[in-house]
C-alpha cells in the first residue's frame, strides 16, 4: 500500500460502527510522519486470524466487519488508549475502505496505524499499513523517535508546480512529482522537524549506521 490515508473524519468512523455508510472511500497522499501523527494508535504485529463480526446487529448483513486477531510485538503510539492490541477491525465491504491482506502477506509482520472508535481500533485500506521489512531505516527511526516530537510541523503535498507554503512551520512534500505512489526520498528518508525558531524544515533521518 502507498502512503495514503482515508479522508474520513472521526464522525464517519463512528457512523461506520453505529450507523452505516454507503459512500465509497476516497484516499489522498499522506507522508508517514503525518499518518503517524494523525493516528490514535500505531503498532507492529502479525495477523493471527480473522473472522466476520456483526457490530450493528443488522439482519440484512450490512453491519458486518472483519476482525483481525493481532499478535502485537511493539507499540509506537497509543499507550494512553490501550496497553496491548488484541483485535483490529476493518469494514467488511471493500467499497467502505476495508483492509484485506493478500494471501502472500498473511504471515507478514506489519506496521498498523489506526483510529479508535467505540472502544475499538479500526483500520482501512487507506491507513498507513506497511510490511515492516519494507520500511526504510529512516522511517523506523521516525517511528521510534522523530515523528512524535514534531507533530505540529505540517507537511503539505505538492501535486503540481508551482507550490507554495502558507506558514514557516510547514514542509513542502514533492515526492508525488517523481513517484505516483509518493514513496520517494522525502517519505523514505526525511522528517519535517522543528528548527528551534518556530519554523520547520526537512531533515534527513540518519540511522546509527549512517551517522
Amino acid at each position: 500500500m502507498s502512503f495514503q490515508w482515508c479522508v474520513l473524519f472521526s464522525s464517519v468512523l463512528v457512523a461506520l460502527l453505529f450507523g452505516g455508510l454507503t459512500e465509497a472511500c476516497s484516499c489522498g497522499p499522506q507522508h508517514p510522519q503525518t499518518a503517524f501523527c494523525n493516528s490514535d494508535v500505531v503498532i507492529r504485529g502479525k495477523i493471527v486470524s480473522s473472522e466476520e463480526v456483526d457490530l450493528e446487529n443488522r439482519t440484512d448483513g450490512t453491519g458486518l466487519w472483519l476482525r483481525y486477531e493481532i499478535k502485537q510485538t511493539k507499540m509506537y503510539k497509543g499507550f494512553e488508549s490501550v496497553s496491548d492490541v488484541q483485535y483490529i477491525y476493518t469494514p467488511h465491504d471493500g467499497g467502505l475502505c476495508g483492509f484485506v491482506p493478500s494471501d502472500a502477506t498473511k504471515q507478514t509482520e506489519f506496521l498498523f496505524s489506526g483510529m479508535t472508535a467505540g472502544g475499538r481500533l479500526t483500520v482501512t485500506v487507506c491507513s498507513f499499513i506497511q510490511p515492516w521489512s519494507k520500511l526504510s531505516p529512516a522511517q523506523k527511526k521516525g517511528l521510534m523517535h522523530t515523528y512524535k516530537h514534531n507533530c505540529d510541523c505540517r507537511i503539505t503535498a505538492c501535486n503540481s508546480v508551482p507550490c507554495t507554503l502558507s506558514t514557516e512551520a510547514e514542509c513542502l512534500w514533492t515526492d508525488g512529482l517523481f513517484s505516483r505512489d509518493w514513496d520517494h526520498v522525502q517519505a523514505r528518508q526525511y522528517a519535517c522537524v522543528h528548527q528551534g525558531d518556530a519554523t520547520c524544515s526537512w531533515a534527513v533521518q540518519k540511522t546509527a549506521r549512517q551517522a
